[in-house]
């Protein structure tokens, strides 16, 4: 009987050391750990890309005075010529050998004609094309009309260019729409360093701003849930739950209305699992 009532009461004692274990356990606040960013103020800028392609600046085609048969052929496709360049010699048996010269500096294009070949005085007996100076045709809608005004300077990325950005001037703005009912836009570009070819697809990014002087925030401060949308500040050691409202965002910022002020401390990665009031410990990013 005094071993079993020995045995009841040690069992006792033990149930009793493991309930304060608990308690203590559950004493103990979890600190959560997060990085921050900082509330701004000024406008959100989105960027809009644009798609066209590269031309020529000029397209000047060579037409012969006289038809006949092409007795000498000086040049061939690509080659580069100056103004006046003697093209070819054509022979008229009514004139006799008649010079054919380039009509302006440029680059050859679109000769098929070879020597002995007949020509006549009416079609291009070539073309020559200025790549000296591109320019990049767009079509955009009347609602992204305003992001273009001619003589403003713009950023282009070519697709055979890699990691290369130029700079492009806008030189035309349609006052009217076409038949598919959007404006016609003209850039140019020097090419005389770069070398690129005609033809070639190129982007156009413009900076529009969506809104003016607004609070700004790191996107990725942004939760939202049933209860709605908000973030978390931070003084360091303690959560704040805050309610926003979005006005437009980003990959990177948002504009909200918020009671934040320019350098609040918000909560960007880690804050899903927290509540009101929670104790964190901020972290460096890696």
């Amino acid at each position: 009987m005094k071993r079993l009532l020995f045995i009841l009461i040690l069992v006792i004692i033990t149930l009793v050391a493991c309930s304060e274990n608990n308690k203590e356990e559950k004493q103990v606040e979890r600190v959560t750990p997060v990085e921050t960013g900082e509330v701004t103020k000024g406008d959100l800028v989105m960027e809009r890309n644009f798609y066209g392609r590269t031309m020529p600046n000029q397209t000047i085609p060579i037409i012969p005075t006289v038809a006949g048969e092409i007795d000498e052929l000086n040049v061939e496709n690509g080659d580069k010529v100056e103004e006046d360049d003697e093209i070819a010699t054509i022979s008229s048996p009514p004139q006799g050998n008649i010079k054919v010269e380039a009509t302006s500096t440029g680059t050859i294009t679109q000769l098929q004609a070879q020597e002995g070949s007949l020509v006549s005085n009416q079609d291009p007996l070539a073309v020559v094309i200025d790549l000296e100076q591109l320019t990049v045709q767009l079509q955009v809608p009347d609602v992204q009309l305003e992001l273009f005004e001619k003589g403003k300077k713009v950023t282009l990325i070519l697709e055979s260019a890699e990691e290369e950005t130029l700079e492009a001037e806008i030189e035309y703005v349609a006052s009217a729409a076409n038949e598919a009912g959007l404006f016609p836009i003209d850039l140019s570009f020097d090419n005389e360093t770069t070398h690129h070819k005609a033809g070639v697809i190129a982007t156009v990014v413009l900076e529009d701003t969506v809104i003016d002087d607004s609070l700004l925030i790191p996107t990725a401060a942004l939760v939202e849930d049933n209860d709605g949308t908000y973030v978390f500040t931070t003084d360091g050691k303690t959560a704040t739950k805050v309610e926003v409202t979005v006005q437009a965002t980003q990959s990177q910022s948002t504009a909200v209305q918020a009671e934040l002020k320019e350098g609040d401390q918000l909560i960007t990665s880690g804050q899903l699992t927290l509540e009101d009031g929670a104790k964190i410990k901020v972290i460096e990013e890696d």
